[in-house]
């Protein structure tokens, strides 16, 4: 375990744009406010949730998993069970350890059933069925919940039914049109019936500083798809030595390299 100096001098005064341009999308938006959650960890008297959170996001953005065991280790006794197991988990099913990570959130979710910890159960379960029966139980009692709407078409995606999934992905654009994870599912649907042109505007329409890695890729395969090379190169050759460290989310990144490769000797 790494002893604790004035708490955490072991963690980086601030996150470089371009580790936080690796991360999965929904980190992205955590990891920009890292440094507010470091001046809270600093004034904490006990190593509690702030400095837990703080030290997930360096594991996030680092790709150190070992930093884990030690948010784990050295905040376990200040921060509430529940909490301590549906975070850390989510970030263990990040790194792949969806066995370990779905554990933790499982038994988050028994000793708190709240929709949050529900929620997050769903995000990382591949199990459609049983995403599909959770998140249902939270619209039940809130039925304008938009993470759940969204998990919800997720779940709907991955089971067969993309028809059913753009209709909710259509549902919460009308009530949030900058819903960054709608605007890019949608461009993903689009992509997937090859109406390339569509997913192109759509991912173009999200305005997140630094953009994802993985967003620039998609973007530049569209690029390459529509005929554009030269776009299409000039994109691949930023992310080109970055695409690798990137966080496999879904079946699309797990060929990113391949893509990558495509366009670049194309």
């Amino acid at each position: 375990m790494v002893k604790m100096k004035r708490k955490i001098d072991f963690l980086p005064r601030r996150l470089e744009k371009e580790d936080i341009a690796l991360a999965p999308t929904y980190w992205g938006r955590l990891l920009s406010k890292y440094r507010y959650y470091r001046n809270r960890a600093i004034k904490e008297s006990e190593p509690g949730y702030a400095t837990f959170i703080a030290i997930l996001m360096t594991a996030i953005a680092k790709h150190d998993r070992y930093l884990i065991d030690t948010a784990i280790e050295i905040t376990k006794d200040n921060v509430p069970r529940e909490t301590h197991l549906a975070i850390a988990g989510s970030a263990l099913c990040d790194f792949g350890e969806k066995e370990k990570g779905l554990s933790m959130l499982r038994e988050a979710t028994r000793l708190k059933p709240s929709h949050a910890n529900i929620l997050a159960m769903v995000a990382n379960t591949d199990d459609s069925e049983e995403a599909e029966d959770l998140v249902n139980k939270v619209l039940n009692e809130d039925p304008q919940n938009t993470e759940a709407l969204r998990l919800l078409a997720y779940a709907k995606y991955y089971g067969g039914e993309p028809e059913e999934a753009e209709k909710i992905f259509d549902e919460i654009l009308l009530k949030e049109p900058d819903n960054n994870f709608a605007v890019e599912f949608k461009g993903n649907i689009y992509f997937d019936k090859e109406e390339y042109d569509n997913a192109l505007s759509q991912y173009l329409k999200i305005k997140l500083k630094p953009r994802p890695i993985s967003l620039q890729l998609k973007i530049s395969h569209c690029y390459y798809l529509l005929g554009n090379l030269k776009k299409a190169k000039k994109i691949a050759k930023k992310i080109q030595g970055k695409i690798s460290k990137i966080y496999k989310t879904d079946e699309y990144l797990e060929n990113s390299d391949e893509i990558l490769s495509e366009i670049l000797n194309s």
